[in-house]
C-alpha cells in the first residue's frame, strides 16, 4: 500500500504542477497594441476635436489612462517606429529617415525589441500589417512586409490592398505630380505617398488595408481566448495616411463647405525661421478654401473608418472576456498638420506634428487623464512593468507606471524630438524651445500661446531663458550619445 500511495501522490503532485503552470500562464497580462499612421492628436474627439468623430476611441479614452502629451522621437514614419520598438532615441538607433529603416535590424543587433522582449518572455506576438515602417502605399498594393524586424515576431501577416487603385471617385487636390501606373506592376514612385489624392469607394471597405487588419487581429484574438496563450498582438492601421481612401459613406458626416479650417493669424510665418517652413498650403497647390476643406473632409473620413476597425478589435477583446487581463493600448507614430499654419502632414517640429495620441486601458485600473510630459520611447518600458518583465538596459525611455496611482506624478522634465539630422525640439512642461541646424530659433510659451503663434526666441525679456533651455537641450544631446 505505501508503494501504491507514494505512486498515486507523484502522479498528483505532476497534475497539480501541470494545472499550476497552466494557470500561471494564462495570468500574464496579454497586451493590444493598435497603433496609426500619420495621426494627429488634434484629430480625435477625446483631444478636442469637434468635428472628426472618434467614437470608438474616445470610449477607449474614457476607460484608460489619456495621456495629453506625449511626443514622438521623430515626426516621420520609420525613425519614429525604430524608437517605438527599440525603445531608443532615433539617432541612437541610427535610424533618422524612412531610407535608414533597413538599418534598424543591424543596428539593434542583439538588444531585444519591445515584441522580441515578450516573446524571449513566453508570449505569443504577432505583426498585423504596419508596425515598423511600410511604404505607403507601395508595400502595401504590393503586399510585402517592408523593412520588418523578424526576430520580434511568433507570426507577421501583411494586408495587401488597391490603395489608390481603389474603385470609386478619385480627386487630386495636391499639384504632387502623379505617375499612374494602370497595369499595378508598379508600386513605387509613384507620388501617392504624399499627395492628397482622395478615393471615395463603394461598399463597405472590405478590401482596404484597414478592414483586413482588424479582420485578421479578430481571428488571432479568437484563437488566443481558446487556447489561453499569452499574447502581444500589434496592429497597424495604415490610415489616415494618404492616399486618403475610405467607403463613401465615412464622407457623408463631413461636407467640404462645412468643414472649420484652423485659426490664421496675419504675418504668422514672419518670425519663423526658414527652416521650419514645410509642406505647406502655397507649395502643396491648397490654393484655395474648398480645396482645404477638402482635405479635412477626406482625412476626417479616413479617421472614422480607421476608428471603426479600432472599436471591432477591442469589441471582440471585451465580448471574448480577455479585458480582464489585457493592456490596451492606441497611439500613432507622429502628429499631423491640418493646416495650422498653413502647413500640412508632417516633418515639423511644431506641437501639432510632434503630439501624439497615447491611451493605455489596463484591467483593475481606473480611468484618468494625466498631463505628465511622456513620449514614445517610454511606451515599451511601461508595457514591460506592467506586465512583470525586466527592462532591458539599452531601453533609453521611463516607465509612466506611476500616473496609475497618481496622474499628477512628473515623469520627464523635459521630452525631445529630432528632425534630420541636427533639428531638435526640447519640450518642457510650459516651453517650447526649436533649434535648427543652422542655429535659428524659435521659442513658444505653450501656456499662454498653445498655438505657437509668436515665436519669443528674440525677445530680449527671454534671452535668459533661452540660454538656459539651450544648455538644457545640449546636455540631452549629450546623454543620447
Amino acid at each position: 500500500m505505501p508503494v501504491v500511495r507514494l505512486v498515486l501522490t507523484s502522479c498528483c503532485v505532476l497534475v497539480l504542477l501541470a494545472w499550476l503552470g497552466r494557470d500561471c500562464r494564462a495570468e500574464k497580462p496579454n497586451v493590444l497594441f493598435i497603433i496609426s499612421d500619420d495621426l494627429g492628436s488634434q484629430s480625435l474627439g477625446c483631444y478636442g476635436n469637434q468635428q472628426c468623430h472618434s467614437p470608438n476611441i474616445d470610449a477607449l479614452a474614457s476607460q484608460g489612462m489619456r495621456f495629453q502629451r506625449t511626443f514622438t522621437q521623430y515626426p516621420v514614419c520609420g525613425p519614429s517606429r525604430a524608437s517605438l520598438m527599440s525603445g531608443m532615441y532615433a539617432q541612437a538607433i541610427g535610424v533618422t529617415s524612412n531610407g535608414a529603416s533597413d538599418n534598424f535590424t543591424k543596428n539593434l543587433g542583439e538588444r531585444p525589441t519591445l515584441a522580441q522582449h515578450f516573446k524571449d518572455n513566453g508570449y505569443y506576438t504577432a505583426r498585423v500589417s504596419k508596425i515598423y515602417h511600410m511604404r505607403v502605399p507601395g508595400d502595401i498594393t504590393a503586399g510585402v512586409d517592408g523593412p520588418d524586424h523578424a526576430a520580434s515576431w511568433t507570426e507577421r501577416f501583411n494586408c495587401k490592398a488597391p490603395e489608390q487603385w481603389s474603385e470609386g471617385e478619385h480627386e487630386n487636390l495636391d499639384k504632387v505630380r502623379l505617375k499612374p501606373d494602370p497595369n499595378r506592376d508598379i508600386h513605387y514612385q509613384l507620388g501617392y505617398g504624399g499627395a492628397f489624392y482622395v478615393v471615395k469607394t463603394p461598399g463597405d471597405g472590405a478590401e482596404q488595408a484597414d478592414m483586413k487588419a482588424s479582420a485578421k487581429a479578430i481571428e488571432i484574438l479568437e484563437a488566443r481566448a481558446k487556447d489561453k496563450q499569452p499574447f502581444f498582438l500589434a496592429v497597424g492601421l495604415v490610415r489616415p495616411h494618404v492616399p486618403l481612401v475610405a467607403p463613401a459613406s465615412f464622407f457623408e458626416d463631413y461636407p467640404a463647405e462645412k468643414m472649420i479650417l484652423p485659426e490664421q493669424v496675419d504675418g504668422d510665418w514672419d518670425d519663423i525661421p526658414k527652416a521650419g517652413i514645410v509642406k505647406n498650403s502655397r507649395g502643396s497647390g491648397l490654393d484655395t478654401q474648398l480645396k482645404k476643406q477638402k482635405v479635412l473632409e477626406a482625412y476626417y473620413a479616413a479617421v472614422t473608418f480607421m476608428d471603426a476597425q479600432v472599436g471591432k478589435m477591442v469589441g471582440t477583446l471585451d465580448r471574448l472576456g480577455l479585458e480582464k487581463n489585457t493592456i490596451v493600448v492606441f497611439t500613432a507614430d507622429h502628429g499631423y498638420h491640418l493646416g495650422e499654419h498653413e502647413f500640412w502632414q508632417k516633418m515639423s517640429l511644431h506641437e501639432e506634428s510632434t503630439r501624439i495620441p497615447l491611451i493605455v486601458r489596463v484591467p483593475g485600473k481606473d480611468a484618468a487623464t494625466t498631463a505628465a510630459l511622456s513620449q514614445q520611447i517610454d511606451i515599451y518600458p511601461t508595457l514591460a512593468e506592467l506586465c512583470g518583465l525586466s527592462i532591458p538596459a539599452h531601453v533609453q525611455g521611463k516607465s509612466l507606471a506611476a500616473v496609475w496611482n497618481d496622474p499628477t506624478s512628473t515623469i520627464h522634465e523635459e521630452v525631445y524630438t529630432l528632425r534630420n539630422r541636427n533639428d531638435h525640439l526640447l519640450r518642457t512642461s510650459r516651453w517650447a524651445l526649436i533649434r535648427y541646424g543652422d542655429d535659428s530659433i524659435e521659442l513658444y510659451d505653450m501656456k499662454n500661446d498653445s498655438q505657437q503663434f509668436y515665436n519669443l526666441a528674440e525677445d530680449p525679456r527671454h534671452a535668459t531663458l533661452r540660454k538656459q533651455l539651450q544648455a538644457r537641450l545640449d546636455w540631452k544631446l549629450e546623454s543620447i550619445q
